[in-house]
């Protein structure tokens, strides 16, 4: 091609180049998309930005199982020691309630105004008891009759003794339910202490799940 065919077409491309803008600058620019050269890197950072986001996660959650399988451990080792021992205590609680029905059996005996008069004395049923032993194997050692009274200036005969003797059974059983009873406040109030410390100390484990 010649040099002046050469230079003809590049001034017709130039001119129609031109042209085109002269057209409008809005219209051609809208068809152009703008091409940023960091959108690669871009894409690639918040990729990365991503995968790392889901693992952090991952990690989280994998810790957070963790802490929630030891606590879980720990609550279930708490509390078996927990239910041992109150399951120890209400045994006895149990063995302490039947024993106070069994001594609840035990009723007071009709007393003679005999008897009533030596209680108003100030004797109790144990230590008259007592000396209706000593007394009744004093008379058997002396030859004095089986039914001599006891007292010298009160009949009280040594057939009254049985009489006194469940009197006696009766006021050992009112004092063995006072102890009991006391011994029942006392073992549920343990129970109530095992349960408080154990919610105490370990309920809070609970916000690991």
């Amino acid at each position: 091609m010649k040099l002046n065919e050469i230079l003809l077409i590049g001034g017709a491309l130039v001119a129609a180049l031109v042209l085109s803008k002269g057209r409008g600058l809005s219209s051609s620019t809208a068809e152009l998309p703008f091409i940023n050269p960091f959108t690669n890197l871009l894409t690639k950072v918040e990729a990365q930005t991503v995968q790392k986001l889901d693992t952090n996660i991952s990690t989280l959650e994998s810790v957070r199982q963790s802490n929630l399988g030891i606590a879980q451990s720990i609550l279930n080792y708490e509390r078996s020691i927990k239910d041992v021992n109150i399951s120890q205590i209400n045994t006895e609680l149990d063995k302490t309630q039947s024993f106070i029905s069994q001594q609840q059996k035990i009723g007071a005996p009709s007393l003679t105004s005999e008897l009533k008069k030596l209680f108003g004395y100030g004797w109790t049923s144990q230590n008259l008891l007592n000396k209706f032993n000593t007394q009744t194997a004093y008379n058997q050692r002396v030859g004095r009759p089986a039914d001599a009274s006891i007292f010298p200036d009160i009949y009280v005969s040594n057939s009254s003794r049985g009489l006194v003797a469940a009197q006696a059974q009766y006021d050992t059983a009112q004092q063995n339910i006072k102890t009991a009873n006391a011994l029942v406040v006392r073992q549920s109030g343990e129970i109530d202490r095992l349960q408080e410390e154990y919610q105490t100390r370990y309920g809070n484990l609970s916000r690991y799940g």
